[in-house]
């Protein structure tokens, strides 16, 4: 439920977001020790790079650096023709070496923009990109509350990151959920990770602030962390601006600190009192030369880029006539969109919204029933999907016994117009046939004949039901209805 925000409706809340996406390249950031590391033994990835050993080197992950570049482009951001990594020093358990290899003042990319949409809004909101830098992430700590002990497992430390910052453009929870629904939707689109929060390859922390309305000061903004889900990211901050606003109200003073959210509690807790950049003592990374750009490479890498949502979303409305908010399901799911094109590719019989209703309704049902969300266990091809549906558009079987099929075959891909065949759903054609059964269930109705000439026509309305059960479903109900008159009028 969201919060309403102060009763006074003097403050407007001031929200920038930074969002660390892992990626999925084969090695680590700055070592070779392999990046597959969710399911393997605890510590069992890790080398002297990793440890920060006397002595080691890192050695940039070229794939790590080209996505950076992909993120970068699709984000309308400028790529920087040098950018150097650097030293930011901080003392915590997760980070054995005492520092994290990052970038500071030369990032490889800045200046993007992003459109975004809310429900509540029509119009589109413009959120800038401060910048896009790359870093290496840290180990994971796991608590074990039963006695109170905390585990380190290092494999997921030196794992490539890009951290996307923004500037402080967001005014609602709303809007700060929907830039980030974009932003995990692009990643997914670009190949370049996988963007779960729930396992921690998207992660995002939320400064929050107020000011008076109409007033142009910043005022001490609060970072928020710990949020494993994009809702939990919209309540925290809910959270967090009533907490504020109540604090001013009360003649309290906002001092700037990282809170950690409680998802369970609904609220956020003190963690520490939040650090500025010279905290970190900065300086560059002596064992990295700073990296030089070219145009030819960023035009290499412009050039595999795919269509990304915003595109192929424009695509469908103005190319396929679908409404806005169809597109805007298909576009959310790379997988569904790439199904969708597939589906209409495959056949000239097939219009998008027709297609779009069956995914987005009838497809998504199932795969909601399944517990699949990302259409992972789906076995049904594209081209046996535009099978099935063509049958439903040709009146060949009707759309109930075309649900059913769907729901077989999602995980088989047996032939779906095969399969309507044998066993008998494909609706009769042969008018010989049809003739039989109407004269069957004409036989086996005297009443209802009797009704008919008696000048009752809910009379054939009961005929066809008696034909349509006689023929399991596969008869055509308009057919049935001339055939049951002329008959009725022969007698």
């Amino acid at each position: 439920m969201k919060m309403e925000y102060n009763v006074l409706m003097s403050f407007e809340p001031i929200i920038g977001l930074e969002v660390h996406v892992q990626l999925n390249t084969n090695s680590k950031m700055f070592c070779a020790c392999s990046g597959s590391y969710q399911e393997m033994e605890p510590n069992s990835l890790v080398c002297e790079v990793c440890l920060g050993l006397p002595g080691s080197l890192p050695s940039v992950n070229l794939e790590a650096v080209k996505s950076a570049i992909k993120l970068g482009l699709s984000l309308g951001c400028k790529i920087s023709d040098v950018t150097k990594f650097d030293r930011k020093n901080y003392v915590y358990p997760d980070l054995m070496k005492g520092y994290q290899i990052s970038q500071f003042d030369m990032p490889i990319a800045i200046s993007g923009e992003v459109n975004i949409e809310t429900k509540s809004s029509e119009i589109k909101s413009k959120i800038r990109i401060n910048r896009v830098h790359m870093e290496e992430d840290v180990a994971k700590l796991i608590h074990n509350e039963l006695n109170d002990s905390v585990f380190m497992d290092l494999n997921r430390s030196g794992m490539p990151l890009l951290e996307v910052v923004t500037e402080p453009d967001f005014r609602s929870s709303e809007e700060a959920e929907s830039y980030l629904i974009k932003l995990q939707s692009i990643v997914r689109y670009l190949g370049i990770g996988t963007a779960n929060m729930e396992e921690g390859s998207f992660r995002c922390d939320a400064n929050v602030s107020i000011r008076e309305k109409g007033s142009e000061k910043l005022n001490e903004k609060v970072e928020i962390k710990n949020m494993n889900r994009i809702k939990a990211v919209a309540r925290a901050i809910d959270y967090e601006i009533l907490r504020q606003e109540k604090a001013v109200n009360n003649g309290e003073r906002i001092v700037q600190e990282t809170r950690g959210w409680d998802d369970v509690g609904s609220k956020s807790i003190p963690q520490r009192s939040k650090e500025d950049a010279h905290d970190y003592r900065y300086f560059a990374e002596p064992d990295i030369p700073a990296i030089k750009i070219t145009e030819k490479f960023i035009n290499s890498l412009k050039e595999t880029l795919p269509e990304l949502p915003e595109e192929k979303q424009e695509r469908y409305e103005n190319d396929l006539n679908l409404s806005s908010y169809d597109a805007g399901i298909l576009v959310s799911n790379q997988k569904k969109a790439d199904f969708f094109d597939k589906v209409i590719d495959s056949s000239n019989e097939l219009d998008g919204k027709y297609v779009a209703n069956w995914i987005n309704v009838d497809l998504n049902a199932i795969s909601n029933a399944q517990k699949d969300d990302e259409l992972e266990k789906m076995k049904i091809s594209p081209e046996n999907f535009g099978k099935l549906i063509t049958l439903v558009k040709k009146n060949k079987i009707n759309k109930n016994t075309a649900k059913d099929l769907l729901s077989e075959i999602y995980l088989s891909n047996e032939d779906a117009e095969s399969l309507s065949k044998s066993r008998g759903l494909q609706k009769i054609e042969d008018s010989g046939q049809l003739s039989d059964i109407v004269r069957s269930a004409i036989e086996s109705n005297q009443a209802a004949v009797d009704d008919y000439k008696n000048g009752k026509e809910t009379a054939v309305r009961f005929l066809i039901g008696q034909v349509m059960k006689q023929s399991k479903g596969t008869a055509n109900p308009n057919s049935a209805e001339t055939e049951i008159i002329i008959q009725l009028k022969s007698k």
